[in-house]
């Protein structure tokens, strides 16, 4: 409380100002217009009534500052420091990863559609983003099955000198070879953009009119891929949503509170249709309105898709600097809206219900899974409920090429931030132990912070890589976390011989559960996940090494 009474030494400017502990973590990063009235908003007792504002006053132990020129420029700093600092008062999206977006540039000689995760200002046209990767390359398919557009990255399309296979098989038209010119290919591009983009009316008159004109001449097979590609079209209209009263690019934000834990989630409305949907969960400690401003800011992050208007439940306190700032980023006005009624205010009322479900489906889930790591630990004969398993494998062919992997799930999900890979050296031939070892020990042995330190460790196998594993952890000086092995099925001639088996320290016989027990599913995914992820690697190591000079 002492820094907050220092307040009248605080500038009279825009800015952004940083609470700390005595231990100096920042506590909280919040941004002014004027740095000075705000500090003394905390300072005076009763002044700021958000519930929170009492604890973290309570903690402060240190105010700083840092002046802007501008508000606009202390929401973007505001935004970055959050992410710096993680605040624990703060709203911080930990799942902040960029969704998919599918790019096509006219400008190009030969345009293609790809996928990108950032939408940059280079003239290209952008759709989506699309919160499923499979929904987009769904997309994708059907847009190559469509129009026979180049597939072929710009590594192989400057090199390639004879047609590629897609073009054998009448998906490509062959620009890569010279088949066909610019001029000619620049219909084809336009008449994607426009399926994109909904504008489906004038595409499918023009493909008619071709189909019966081909079969007046009796091409017989030409007419019939238009009419299956007219076909196409029409079960995808029937499949989307039209939101016909709200045309352009539009978000519709939906919020859902319950306690500290909220949800936002975030339809998405492009040319009047709705084309993708998703939401994210944090912790958010302050008043609503803040917190969803505070959400905004870090979803429209940079390189994110900004629409030209962007719907919210509520209203915002001072919407005007963030506005300015995304309408910056977006290279176009965008406006923020709080709508009252009709077709906008049902896209809300849908997007407020979303989030609500979003919420409903996560509690249970972490529900399922708090009782599932009961049994986990009552298997593993441990106190609590292990929150975080790690999982490794090793992989190699008769010793060569060697690889381990390190996996990591919180909560049940994979933290593929947590993941490591390791390249396995000095082992001679095919000894999976030694190599279980040595992952291991340069797990645990390693001054690097993987995320902190698991509740449960897992490893492929049976009983020799389970001792590996403790031999391993034991010579790290780490011998209090539990260790388990889950050896795979083994089936000889259609016939089952051993199911999943789990080995457990101290125990002569493996523990066997029933096929559907969730328990063994949960192990099965961490350790299916780490195969996977040791596969992979060993396989890159391969394909590296069969080039490789002598």
């Amino acid at each position: 409380m002492t820094a907050l009474a220092e307040w009248k030494t605080f500038p009279r400017a825009p800015g952004v100002y940083l609470m700390s502990d005595d231990g100096g973590k920042v506590l909280y990063v919040g941004k002014a217009r004027d740095l000075r009235a705000r500090l003394r908003n905390y300072a005076t007792e009763g002044a700021d009534a958000r519930p929170q504002v009492p604890q973290l006053v309570s903690r402060v132990s240190d105010v700083r500052c840092i002046v802007t020129t501008t508000e606009k420029e202390a929401l973007l700093l505001e935004n970055t420091l959050i992410k710096k600092h993680r605040p624990r008062f703060n709203v911080f999206l930990r799942d902040d990863k960029e969704y998919l977006l599918l790019r096509i540039d006219r400008k190009e000689e030969f345009p293609r559609p790809e996928l990108v995760r950032r939408v940059a200002k280079d003239g290209a046209s952008y759709f989506g983003p699309y919160s499923s990767s499979r929904g987009i390359r769904e997309t994708l398919r059907l847009l190559f099955r469509l129009f026979p557009l180049c597939s072929c990255s710009r590594k192989k399309f400057s090199s390639r000198t004879r047609p590629c296979l897609n073009y054998q098989m009448g998906r490509c038209v062959g620009a890569c070879a010279g088949k066909i010119g610019r001029e000619e290919y620049l219909p084809l591009v336009d008449d994607a953009v426009r399926f994109l983009k909904g504008d489906y009316r004038d595409m499918v008159k023009a493909w008619k009119a071709e189909m019966t004109g081909l079969a007046s001449v009796r091409r017989f097979e030409e007419a019939a891929k238009i009419r299956d590609r007219i076909d196409t079209v029409a079960r995808t209209l029937v499949r989307q949503r039209v939101v016909r009263s709200v045309p352009g690019d539009v978000d519709a934000v939906g919020w859902f509170r319950e306690g500290p834990a909220a949800t936002a989630a975030v339809l998405y409305v492009r040319a009047g249709r709705l084309s993708d949907a998703h939401s994210r969960g944090f912790r958010a400690e302050g008043a609503a309105d803040e917190a969803l401003s505070s959400f905004l800011i870090q979803h429209y992050a940079e390189g994110a898709y900004i629409p030209g208007e962007i719907l919210l439940p509520m209203g915002i306190p001072d919407p005007g600097p963030l506005e300015s700032l995304l309408s910056d980023r977006a290279g176009r006005p965008v406006r923020i809206r709080t709508p009252r009624s009709g077709e906008r205010f049902r896209l809300v009322v849908m997007a407020n219900t979303n989030a609500a479900e979003a919420d409903r489906m996560r509690r249970e889930k972490e529900a399922a899974y708090e009782g599932v790591s009961s049994r986990l630990a009552a298997l593993c004969r441990v106190t609590s409920p292990p929150a975080r398993i790690e999982g490794f494998d090793v992989s190699n062919l008769s010793g060569t090429e060697p690889v381990g992997s390190m996996v990591s799930f919180v909560g049940g999900k994979p933290a593929k931030k947590w993941y490591r890979k390791f390249a396995i050296r000095g082992v001679e031939g095919q000894d999976d132990f030694a190599m279980m070892e040595q992952v291991v020990r340069r797990r645990f042995g390693h001054d690097e912070d993987f995320g902190g330190a698991p509740d449960l460790v897992l490893v492929d196998g049976g009983k020799g890589q389970l001792s590996s594993a403790m031999a391993a952890m034991k010579a790290a000086g780490v011998d209090s976390i539990p260790v388990v092995a889950l050896a795979k099925e083994k089936v000889r001639g259609g016939e089952t011989l051993f199911r999943e088996r789990i080995f457990l320290p101290g125990r002569k016989n493996p523990v066997v559960l029933p096929p559907n027990d969730p328990v063994l599913h949960l192990l099965m995914r961490v350790r299916d996940e780490a195969h996977r992820f040791a596969l992979s690697f060993h396989r890159a190591r391969r394909s590296k090494a069969a080039f490789r000079s002598p």
